[in-house]
């Protein structure tokens, strides 16, 4: 069996400094479309009725999909879905549902939240439970749309310091989670898995029951490098196509081979992959988009599969 891949643009990582800005976002997705690259964007939930409306036209003519995701949004308000506190955690669930229904209007696929932080080993088991319990609530609510919900597993012990996480033990987890919500998937990232050290394969293969997505994102690990860690640095470029990271473009074909090996999974309407790089304030943010629609590209080219229209 085999599926098909879709070339994903992430709007809302290289173009993060204009997460409050609306109206240059759109401009930005506009831009994006008349590229006749992509066939899904990456974007913010939009606050604004008017700009939610014009999300969900642009994207119905176009015929691009979409999702979002509200980890900067949580990352503001300091909320974790894995809260011990069950009054915080309410909030929390509040919060994913008000973004929930932004992302409906929007006319989005798919949902996607991050994992709560680690709170350590006396309160793992704990944690899992508040964070499967938030998960399990919002699939729900996102399945009421007609949308599915995405959880990106992070590293636990390198740098992000996340609940999930190992993914031997996360797809553990996962699995009775996915089995009685089926619109509940999981998100794949190559520098997380790079950082989490079980090997990029072996997790890739790991979660394929599950995923939906797949991010391909650089890293340097050696912890003593002061670049260390999952920064969404720049892709490598042409000609040597290296850096300091460890994610080449023949790392990025093979995975790409992997994945388009998989069955498609139910449910899954487009099954992307993008490039993560993070825009700062002061980058060359169409630059950004240049080196990881090139660097896509060069994966794709020597992955020998199909890229999808």
């Amino acid at each position: 069996m085999s599926q098909k891949l879709y070339p994903s643009a992430h709007i809302l990582e290289m173009f993060m400094p204009y997460l409050h800005d609306e109206k240059r976002l759109i401009g930005v997705l506009q831009k994006i479309i008349d590229k006749d690259f992509y066939r899904n964007v990456e974007l913010p939930s939009f606050p604004t009725k008017d700009r939610r409306d014009e999300v969900r036209k642009i994207l119905a003519d176009s015929g691009l999909t979409a999702i979002t995701f509200v980890a900067p949004f949580l990352n503001e308000q300091k909320m974790s879905l894995c809260d011990l506190d069950d009054k915080r955690r309410a909030e929390v669930l509040a919060f994913l549902k008000k973004h929930a229904d932004w992302a409906a209007e929007c006319g989005y696929m798919t949902f996607g939240v991050p994992s709560g932080p680690y709170p350590g080993d006396a309160l793992h088991d704990e944690a899992m439970a508040a964070q499967a319990d938030t998960l399990a609530q919002i699939a729900d609510y996102c399945a009421s749309f007609g949308m599915n919900c995405s959880i990106e597993p992070l590293d636990r012990y390198a740098h992000k310091k996340a609940l999930i996480g190992p993914m031997d033990e996360v797809v553990e987890w996962f699995k009775p989670l996915h089995g009685a919500h089926p619109n509940l998937f999981l998100h794949w990232d190559s520098s997380h898995e790079q950082l989490g050290g079980l090997g990029l394969f072996n997790t890739l293969e790991m979660a394929k029951p599950y995923l939906s997505q797949i991010h391909l994102c650089d890293c340097i690990d050696d912890p003593t490098h002061p670049c260390f860690g999952d920064l969404h640095m720049d892709p490598a470029e042409a000609p040597d196509w290296q850096t300091e990271g460890f994610l080449t473009p023949e790392i990025g074909a093979e995975i790409i081979r992997r994945a388009a090996s998989f069955d498609a999974p139910a449910g899954v309407r487009r099954f992307w992959i993008s490039i993560e790089v993070l825009g700062h304030r002061g980058d060359n943010l169409w630059h950004k988009e240049k080196i990881a629609r090139e660097f896509l590209t060069r994966c794709w080219e020597l992955s020998g599969v199909e890229m999808s229209r």
